[in-house]
């Protein structure tokens, strides 16, 4: 029988690191097996700046009722600074003054870093719409969806069914040329693009089973300052999710069902700095 297996998509994403890590976070509980391979500032402020400052301004902006949509939309044609002028405005400086002591300073300065490379983003996406310019008001609603939505969708593997499930960062379309872009954000600074690339890419297949649109990826990674965002078209993407998903997909059922487990990896930075390393060739074997 068929059985079916369920995984998130940064799970997913885990097991393109290394399957091992994935073994241990699904058979062995080991909870921190995520932060292995990513370097960042040690702010973790990642989770911060979705909750409090991307989601808030992507949720006000896609909505109409909110008490802030009407400036965002004003901001559109001003490029940059009117954009960023609205985040901080708004949203970040009301955040300071309700949880400012419940943050560190290099949480404050990091959160204030992302929102300058969220709003170029935006202000450099806003300007290849010219409906959008025209009449920002009127289009919001076509360019902005709602942030932070589960999607879920089958594989089908040889041995079974592997249902992936995942909540993106930010989707947005560009109406006048029948386009998306998923907008990821990442709280550390980049490193391997693998890392971020690969759940990203796992996003796109879910926009596009859903949606069926290939959407272009912007990966933001907020803890380098100055730094813009990776940039890969709808044609790079459809080709890498071709490539690579399939592989990727069957390697996660074979762990999480430990049928057909794959080979273990060897990758002489990643294991130099994991944790695991040591015992991990006799943990995979007790696996099979």
């Amino acid at each position: 029988m068929r059985r079916t297996c369920y995984i998130s998509v940064s799970n997913a994403a885990l097991c393109q690191r290394c399957p091992a890590l994935l073994a241990y976070t699904v058979h062995r509980g080991e909870k921190d097996a995520w932060k292995v391979g990513i370097n960042g500032s040690g702010y973790y402020y990642g989770t911060l700046f979705h909750r409090n400052i991307a989601q808030v301004f992507f949720e006000a902006a896609s909505n109409p009722a909110s008490p802030f949509h009407g400036k965002i939309a004003r901001s559109v044609s001003g490029g940059n600074s009117a954009v960023e002028s609205v985040i901080r405005g708004n949203i970040f400086i009301p955040f300071l003054e309700a949880h400012s002591e419940e943050c560190t300073s290099g949480q404050i300065m990091a959160m204030s870093r992302g929102i300058t490379v969220l709003s170029r983003a935006m202000s450099e996406f806003f300007a290849a719409i010219p409906s959008l310019m025209r009449s920002p008001e009127e289009n919001m609603r076509t360019v902005f969806i709602p942030p932070e939505q589960k999607l879920k969708a089958c594989y089908d593997c040889p041995e079974g069914r592997l249902i992936v499930a995942g909540k993106y960062d930010a989707l947005l379309f560009n109406p006048d040329r029948g386009e998306a872009r998923l907008f990821e954000f990442k709280g550390y600074t980049k490193s391997d693009v693998t890392v971020p690339l690969s759940q990203s890419l796992i996003y796109s297949w879910l926009v596009w089973k859903k949606t069926g649109v290939v959407p272009s990826v912007g990966i933001i990674y907020l803890d380098d300052e100055g730094r813009e965002p990776v940039i890969f078209s709808a044609e790079n993407v459809r080709e890498m999710t071709a490539s690579g998903l399939p592989g990727l997909f069957r390697a996660a059922y074979g762990v999480i069902s430990l049928k057909n487990l794959p080979e273990i990896m060897r990758d002489e930075n990643l294991c130099a700095k994991c944790p695991f390393s040591a015992r991990c060739a006799d943990d995979w074997r007790s696996l099979l």
